[in-house]
């Protein structure tokens, strides 16, 4: 007998739906085919109390991969402030929750596979600090964006600042998961000489700006991190 297809959308729920954070619980709805039987769109809201948010926390798109080659990835908005009819609101990032959202998101996304977050032209803070620290050449790593795409355990970067061709939309900050041990370690190495020297060059400038100086606060704590391995 041949076993049922697992559709993208039943992996999103598995993996989403009904999980916490803080005071809220995760809910996927919304769900559109992509290109492909395994490629769906989705939104994730955001519930308090069961009062369901007004608009999504993120908007999505997520591939479940094919084999062993064409590995998952996951394209997606996020909003971190969220309203609740009659039960107010909340901001995901202010309450320090963003990382464990990143992370269930990233819990999706096995070895070789990325998570692209798009920041361009967003209303949130994040992502408009995001979108100035990599204009202004900070490690993509040491933006809001790119720390929590750290913490989640992502290490290859790329920027979308500017597509190269017709398909790949919104700017977008991307980070992929390493494959295996070897390519972890070469990409923390040159994660750690990149972050090393920014902080020295921000310290030579004399007192940062406030948004360097969180950059800066990011990078040692990086760092730190891989000091301790």
């Amino acid at each position: 007998m041949v076993a049922p297809f697992v559709t993208p959308a039943d992996v999103l729920v598995e993996a989403l739906n009904g999980r916490r954070l803080g005071d809220v619980t995760l809910e996927v709805r919304d769900f559109k085919k992509g290109r492909t039987d395994r490629e769906t769109y989705f939104n994730l809201y955001a519930s308090r109390e069961g009062v369901l948010s007004r608009r999504p926390v993120v908007q999505g798109l997520f591939f479940m991969g094919r084999g062993e080659y064409i590995r998952p990835w996951m394209e997606f908005r996020y909003d971190p402030a969220v309203s609740f009819p009659g039960r107010g609101d909340l901001d995901l990032e202010a309450e320090r929750l963003s990382g464990g959202l990143f992370e269930l998101l990233g819990s999706l996304i096995p070895p070789g596979g990325s998570l692209m977050v798009i920041y361009g032209a967003e209303p949130h803070p994040m992502a408009r600090e995001t979108e100035r620290g990599l204009k202004r050449d900070f490690p993509p790593m040491a933006t809001p964006i790119g720390y929590h795409l750290w913490r989640a355990g992502f290490r290859w970067y790329k920027d979308w600042y500017f597509p190269e061709g017709w398909l790949e939309g919104a700017m977008k900050l991307q980070a992929t998961r390493p494959l295996d041990e070897e390519s972890r370690n070469r990409r923390e190495s040159e994660a750690r000489r990149r972050l090393e020297g920014f902080v020295a060059g921000a310290r030579r400038k004399g007192t940062p700006d406030p948004e360097e100086a969180r950059a800066v606060s990011r990078a040692e704590n990086i760092l730190d991190e891989l000091a301790s391995h």
